[in-house]
């Protein structure tokens, strides 16, 4: 926590407030108000000397900054202090005013001055129109009634007249010089500490931005490490395919291939996106049905139609779907296209009623059925288990998939 200790010497009070504003406010409060603990009662002495009716006011109001003091040296707060202030000097202004018909009430505007800038400066501007409205339909009832009467006993002022309305007028000077030096120097810190914190928000922020660039050089590193890697296991498995005689075997290698291959995929675009944690679902389909077409050698022009609703898609979810797609298009290359002069695959990825809709179909006449427990169907239903979706077969005019998935990919 930290301790504010007011300008003055007297008592050093402790404060619980920590912002600077706060702590003006509080300081304000006990350097005029120890001011005025000294002032006032030199001032009702020399009222009282120089026979000035006033000095009662002034007597009665030496006890508030003494009773002031006190709160704020206790409490360490400044707002019910304010208000005290405030009142009592609204209070007492607006009795001397209305209540001396025969005094010089020039000091009498100045002190209403001072409760004006006091309370715009420590309550704020609800408190500040407050007393400035009360304080002018004082002064405002003193022309219109009292003025004239007033006037009219002020012939000559007296010597001792003049030296209390001179000490008066000083102290008012003194106060009111004050509130001002205290606005601008609260002013001028305020602007100060914007400027320091947007200097520091600046060098912030640019620390931040670095490190986000080395964080992202570093992550599109590690995708493009890990679809290096993954380019060598498909190598190996390419090799060791060459060494198998049984169709089959073939076949399966050549399966495990391109679904090695088709997560490579995801690690390249990642690191090719300004994006690291999405990629585009469309041009990543494009690149995926290209390669498998190149992959399987289809003797045959294939047209691949693909229409996207879903710009982006997240990488939590970017595997099991493109697993999910390479297993279709595979089964379709692999299957539907035999003996026909040209074939086409159509993908569309919409967004419907909350929910993302995924149709897949190719036009193929399809050799050879395939089982309904056969390892690339089984892994086609558990990834849109994972994907929290469901999946329907279709076999019309070719093979068609549906598949319903939740929209939060």
């Amino acid at each position: 926590m930290n301790i504010f200790v007011a300008e003055m010497p007297f008592f050093k009070p402790v404060t619980r407030y920590t912002n600077y504003f706060d702590m003006a406010r509080f300081n304000l409060n006990w350097n005029i108000n120890l001011f005025l603990a000294f002032a006032l009662p030199v001032l009702a002495f020399a009222l009282f000397l120089f026979d000035q009716p006033t000095y009662l006011p002034t007597l009665f109001g030496c006890f508030v900054p003494i009773l002031i003091l006190v709160i704020l040296k206790t409490t360490g707060e400044y707002k019910t202090p304010s208000i005290l202030f405030t009142v009592f000097g609204v209070v007492l202004c607006t009795y001397t005013l209305i209540g001396f018909p025969t005094v010089f009430h020039l000091v009498d505007t100045l002190w209403m001055v001072i409760t004006v800038l006091y309370a715009f400066f420590t309550l704020g501007k609800v408190w500040g129109n407050a007393v400035l409205a009360v304080n002018s339909s004082a002064i405002i009832y003193f022309i219109l009634v009292q003025l004239n009467y007033n006037m009219s006993t002020r012939i000559v002022m007296a010597e001792g007249e003049l030296i209390a309305l001179s000490f008066n007028t000083i102290i008012c000077g003194l106060i009111i010089s004050f509130l001002i030096l205290q606005f601008i120097k609260t002013t001028q810190l305020a602007e100060e500490n914007y400027l320091k914190t947007n200097s520091e928000l600046t060098e912030k922020n640019k620390e931040v931005h670095q490190k986000n660039e080395e964080k992202t050089v570093m992550l599109k590193e590690i995708h493009h490490r890990v679809k290096n890697n993954l380019q060598v296991i498909t190598s190996l498995l390419r090799l060791q395919s060459k060494d198998a005689r049984d169709q089959n075997t073939i076949e399966m290698f050549k399966d495990s291939t391109n679904r090695v291959v088709a997560m490579a995929l995801i690690h390249e675009k990642m690191y090719q996106n300004k994006d690291l944690s999405k990629i585009n679902l469309e041009d990543y389909l494009k690149t995926l049905l290209k390669d498998l077409i190149d992959s399987y050698s289809v003797s045959i022009p294939i047209e691949t139609t693909i229409k996207s609703d879903l710009e982006l898609i997240s990488n939590r979810s970017l595997v099991p779907l493109a697993l999910l797609f390479n297993e279709l298009a595979s089964n379709s290359l692999k299957h539907a296209f035999v003996e026909m002069k040209n074939g086409s695959i159509e993908i569309s990825v919409m967004k419907k009623n909350g929910k993302i809709l995924i149709r897949y179909s190719d036009n193929g006449k399809w050799r050879d059925k395939q089982k309904e427990s056969s390892f690339g169907l089984e892994l086609i239903e558990s990834l849109a288990e994972q994907l929290d979706g469901t999946i329907e077969r279709k076999v019309e005019n070719g093979t068609g998939y549906e598949l319903v998935l939740p929209d939060n990919l």
